[in-house]
């Protein structure tokens, strides 16, 4: 039985994943320090990434939104975090209140549960895992659970018919 991703879709939905996700993906691993975290998320202009060991293994991730909680939690204005990228100059990133983020890191902060899919996987099974789990994109992963890429609702977009949508970079 076709899955009804795939039957609505019809042959695009087949498209291996690895033709349709975003491959240049910044990850971090569970000991680096959340000062350095949030500065990557400034510098790239981004709002999560996978978090993996040592070995390279994808085991979390993490988001602003974790951040925010964290801060919260602690008794730390983070409020400033997320006033920086509209900040005109880069000098923002140095005004950050490292002080206040102690030497927390991303282990302790990090989501642990991921939704994530194979680099074989097709657009069709993304599509449904999205909808089953009510979420936007899906982190990529090889048979070793190594970051390949992410693959968003805007990339699954893209195969249908008539849709032009440009990618954000």
């Amino acid at each position: 039985m076709m899955d009804p991703a795939s039957a609505a879709g019809g042959p695009a939905m087949r498209t291996p994943v690895s033709e349709l996700m975003t491959r240049d993906v910044a990850v971090v691993t569970t000991d680096t320090e959340i000062h350095e975290l949030e500065r990557l998320f400034l510098e790239k202009k981004i709002h999560g990434t996978p978090v993996v060991d040592t070995d390279g293994r994808l085991v979390g991730v993490i988001s602003q939104t974790d951040l925010l909680a964290w801060h919260f939690n602690n008794g730390i204005d983070g409020s400033g975090f997320y006033e920086a990228p509209e900040m005109p100059d880069p000098e923002g990133v140095r005004n950050l209140r490292v002080s206040d983020i102690r030497t927390a890191t991303v282990g302790e902060v990090m989501t642990p549960l991921v939704h994530a899919i194979r680099e074989t996987a097709t657009a069709g099974e993304a599509a449904e895992r999205m909808l089953r789990h009510r979420i936007h994109r899906l982190i990529v992963v090889d048979e070793n659970l190594r970051v390949r890429g992410i693959v968003s609702a805007m990339d699954l977009l893209r195969l249908l018919p008539g849709v032009t949508v440009e990618r954000r970079r």
